[in-house]
């Protein structure tokens, strides 16, 4: 099996260092002047219309693709990534055909057989069949008649693991003598018949500063930093929420305690957060906007989001407490995202602000290369020993369960519907480590989202030692080892920032006094600072085998206290020689020595045999002992 290359953001020099084998493509780049339209770029390199076997790097949102499409001459089937984009681009003045999960064959039929001079067709991938279906009953072919656009091609790589159909149309649009993929953020993508066909990748260069301004917000107190975003926006009136789960929407409207909000995300999304009490969801843009907008991730690119009288005030969320999947990459739907609202007027800025909220986790697992690599090698193993199992038996019994098996494993999420390795899973397994790596820590979400080109970065790092979010993720996990594991996580940062400066004596005080207070947070912290990190790791944070490593080290610090020089000084000047003194006695003198000096040890009648020579006396009734020298 060929391993593909990781996608990156295309014809991105600064990430180039992420592939693995780059398709060989030629780079033809296009000039574009501040007001242009993309047609204006196309036109310097010689193309009146978006020509064929391109990938279409527009570098900008909002530049006029899909319109330009819609409005050449020429037949044109456009695949949009969702519903919504298509509805947003439908309007009496154009004779589109939308092709949906709703539309019936007879339309689609119908609208094929008008007579008119180009027909314009626009579908999400998972319909396409039904437009290639009705062709083939009108002996159309549409191969040939039809100039086929696929818009925003990232999310072929983006979406798949989610939505297993969005590449269904792929072996079609290879077919297309016209064919196309736009995107101002694509990504490389293996495939082999970019190859093969010859594709080339157009790429526009605004001779302008098109930066726009961001302000990425690193936090572990999530709500606290939002609320004080929120706060500083109160006189805003559309703030636009782009946050990619659907209760953690939910969760943000009643903890914000906000009445005058729309929620634009899928159908199913629609009903679920209806049957909680949130009554105003939609599955499409919904006019005028409310004072609070949530989007879900189908809303983050290719739809237009017109501005009323005033402009919005944009915050990107991701809350890995609440989902990894809200993660945002910075060469993509960070990108996209602030592209979704269309100006009106001379200003070419189309919103207030932009603000990115997000957790980091040092801990997030991120495979190299590699590890995917034999990945990937090892489901393919795996398939092709329960194929060999299935093909080797007669059993129909047997050979139906092998095939349960097979169908469970996780080769099943990298074939298509004709069963060969699909491209796009195997650049979704790269792309999402490399958008994962991003969140290992602050400075590396920073560094990436300086090195799109495309943002101004007003970077915030507000990250507090402990801070909220750590305490509500102690507090939900269940599983007692990890709980320990996270107080010691919390403790040792705790003393890396005091030892750094970062936090002072009494801000320390204070953090100790909330470990305390946290599910066996007094055992731990007395643990740490006897035994250390390493010998409760190495307990594997089991409880029994830390008390046993405490306890054998409580013994061994007696064991060393019990002869310290304060000790053996008190305990000289305490007992004098030459007399008999009941061994009772001596213990009892002993022990308060002991304890007057924090030694946990148990003195017994004979323990000052310890410290000194000793004759017994043969008294039964009143043991005694006559201290003969110190002999320490």
């Amino acid at each position: 099996m060929k391993i593909f290359r990781k996608p990156t953001a295309l014809n991105n020099p600064a990430k180039d260092n992420c592939l693995i084998n780059i398709i060989p493509m030629k780079i033809v780049k296009t000039l574009l002047k501040k007001g242009e339209w993309l047609l204006d770029a196309l036109k310097r390199v010689g193309c009146e219309m978006i020509p064929t076997n391109t990938i279409l790097n527009k570098t900008l949102t909002g530049l006029g693709a899909t319109h330009s499409e819609i409005h050449s001459k020429r037949n044109s089937i456009i695949i949009e990534p969702n519903v919504p984009v298509i509805l947003g681009k439908l309007n009496d003045k154009e004779n589109l055909e939308a092709v949906y999960e709703r539309c019936t064959p007879h339309t689609i039929n119908k609208y094929l057989k008008m007579d008119i001079p180009y027909k314009k067709i626009m579908t999400t991938p998972e319909s396409f069949k039904k437009i290639r279906k009705a062709a083939m009953e009108l002996n159309i072919n549409i191969y040939k008649e039809y100039f086929c656009l696929f818009d925003e091609c990232e999310k072929l790589t983006q979406d798949i693991d989610y939505r297993r159909k969005i590449s269904q149309p792929i072996y079609d649009f290879f077919q297309f003598e016209q064919k196309a993929l736009v995107s101002a953020t694509p990504l490389e993508m293996s495939h082999p018949e970019f190859e093969r066909q010859g594709f080339q990748l157009i790429k526009i260069e605004p001779d302008y500063d098109y930066k726009k301004d961001l302000e990425l917000i690193v936090t572990n107190s999530y709500y606290k930093r939002l609320r004080i975003v929120l706060d500083n926006l109160k006189d805003s009136k559309h703030i636009c929420i782009f946050f990619n789960v659907t209760d953690g929407i939910g969760d943000l409207i009643d903890n914000l305690k906000v009445t005058d909000y729309k929620v634009f995300c899928s159908q199913k999304s629609v009903e679920k957060l209806k049957k909680r009490g949130i009554i105003n969801a939609y599955e499409q843009i919904d006019y005028p906007l409310a004072k609070y907008n949530f989007f879900t991730c189908r809303f983050y690119s290719a739809l237009d989001i017109l501005n009323g009288k005033h402009k919005p005030d944009i915050l990107i969320l991701t809350d890995l407490r609440t989902a990894q999947w809200t993660m945002i990459d910075p060469f993509t739907e960070a990108i996209q995202i602030q592209g979704r609202f269309r100006k009106k007027g001379k200003d070419d800025v189309t919103y207030n602000s932009l603000t990115h909220i997000t957790t980091i986790d040092p801990n997030i697992r991120v495979r190299s290369k590699g590890e995917i690599r034999n990945r990937i090698d090892q489901f393919i193993a795996n398939y092709n020993l329960l194929k060999e199992q299935r093909d080797g038996t007669e059993d129909e019994f047997k050979q139906k369960a092998i095939l349960e098996d097979m169908e469970s494993l996780k080769y099943q999420d990298l074939i298509d519907e004709r069963g060969d390795i699909n491209p796009f899973s195997i650049d979704n397994l790269y792309n999402e480590e490399r958008v994962r790596a991003y969140y290992q820590s602050a400075d590396a979400l920073y560094q990436a989202y300086l090195a799109t080109g495309f943002f101004n970065v007003t970077y915030n790092n507000v990250t507090e030692c402990v801070g909220d979010d750590d305490i509500e993720r102690l507090n939900n996990t269940k599983v007692a080892i990890k709980q320990r594991e996270q107080l010691v996580n919390l403790i040792v940062r705790m003393e890396e920032w005091f030892s750094m400066g970062k936090i002072t004596f009494e801000e320390k005080q204070e953090l100790l006094n909330l470990i305390r207070k946290q599910p066996e947070g007094d055992d731990i912290l007395s643990a740490y600072y006897k035994i250390g990190k390493d010998a409760i790791v190495s307990a594997e944070y089991k409880k029994q085998l830390i008390e046993k490593k405490v306890k054998e080290y409580d013994k061994a610090q007696a064991q060393k206290l019990r002869f310290s020089p304060k000790v053996l000084n008190e305990i000289k000047a305490e007992f004098p020689l030459g007399i008999y003194l009941p061994k009772e006695d001596i213990k009892q003198r002993l022990q308060l020595i002991y304890h007057e000096n924090g030694v946990d040890y148990k003195a017994t009648q004979v323990t000052i045999e310890d410290y000194y020579d000793c004759t017994p006396s043969n008294s039964k009734e009143k043991p005694s002992f006559m201290l003969n020298f110190f002999k320490l």
